[in-house]
């Protein structure tokens, strides 16, 4: 009888030890995997920061291109309208002046 009790008593320390060992796996396991999820949101930060800065970059440059765009045909203008002959703005001012004269 005293060997059918320690055998229950031996039995239950390793379902003990065997309980332990598993808490103690899960920790780790668990432990792993948010270890595992930090890195992977550090990894998906910094990509988007990488973007972010790219789209940045890209639209800096579309906003650049365009302002030099505009402002080269600004200049075109302003070229066209100085190589006017007097006369002909004198010409255009009377046409205005008349216009209103007459309106």
């Amino acid at each position: 009888m005293a060997s059918l009790i320690d055998n229950i008593i031996s039995l239950e320390k390793e379902a003990d030890l065997i309980v332990e060992q598993a808490h103690a796996t899960s920790k780790k396991v668990h432990k792993a995997s948010q270890d595992e999820i930090a890195r992977y949101r550090d990894e998906l930060a910094g990509e988007l920061e990488i973007r972010l800065n790219q789209f940045k970059a890209e639209a800096e440059k579309r906003y650049q291109d365009g302002l030099a765009d505009i402002n080269r045909k600004r200049s075109e203008k302003l070229d066209a309208l100085r190589k006017l002959p007097d006369d002909y703005i004198v010409f255009q001012a009377r046409k205005i002046i008349d216009r209103f004269n007459n309106w």
